[in-house]
């Protein structure tokens, strides 16, 4: 007896797969469930059912496949920040403007900078994921342009005007920031973003530039 032709299949049904799209919908699982850290793309393949070398041939890396998962969106931060190698450190805060705003600025004028806002906050795991994504796919590529002396503060400095300004552009939509040309943008928030990574930071200096108090 044969049973050529009469065994069920077993597994997906027949027809087109969309690999890539039951790869991002696998990430979104797993990131909405564990920190980013924690997710590996050998995981993210397993639970999509697909090869690991079809993440790596889809996404460039887990940055990449993050946003995507998260806020789709299809940019590597590591890459986009990676074109600061080639520019004069005394121009590294205006090319931080400029490599933010080419990730998100047509991304955030449709509203997914606020989506990815309110998913990081509203979920816990999320916000942990959130905040191990910022830290190891940005922080650390900022943290290097830095000046040695206090890195880590200068560092976080940066990233908390970076937020800033995405959340008056993007967010809230404050003119004329929100419609400002993103050379311009670089040229308003550069020089602020340089201060934070190589000027001064000394007590004195901050003492010296406040506002006299009020007798």
């Amino acid at each position: 007896m044969t049973t050529t032709g009469s065994t069920r299949r077993r597994g997906r049904r027949p027809g087109p797969r969309d690999t890539r799209g039951e790869i991002v919908a696998a990430a979104r699982e797993l990131f909405s469930t564990e920190p980013f850290d924690r997710v590996s793309l050998r995981a993210v393949a397993r639970r999509a059912g697909v090869d690991p070398a079809l993440v790596h041939h889809y996404f460039s890396g887990k940055a990449e496949l993050f946003l995507t998962a998260t806020v789709d969106i299809s940019a590597d931060p590591e890459q986009v920040l990676g074109m600061l190698d080639g520019i004069p450190s005394q121009r590294h805060g205006a090319a931080l403007v400029l490599a933010f705003t080419a990730v998100w600025d047509t991304a955030g004028r449709d509203g997914r900078f606020t989506e990815f806002a309110t998913v990081m906050l509203s979920n816990p795991d999320l916000t942990s994921g959130a905040r191990e994504f910022i830290t190891t796919q940005i922080g650390a590529r900022v943290t290097a342009l830095a000046d040695p002396r206090e890195r880590e503060l200068r560092a976080t400095l940066a990233l908390s005007q970076m937020l800033g300004m995405a959340m008056m552009r993007y967010v809230l939509r404050m003119e004329p920031v929100a419609s400002m040309e993103r050379t311009r943008l670089a040229e308003v928030y550069g020089p602020t973003f340089q201060h934070y990574l190589t000027g001064r930071l000394s007590a004195s200096e901050r003492l010296n530039s406040s506002p006299p108090a009020q007798e």
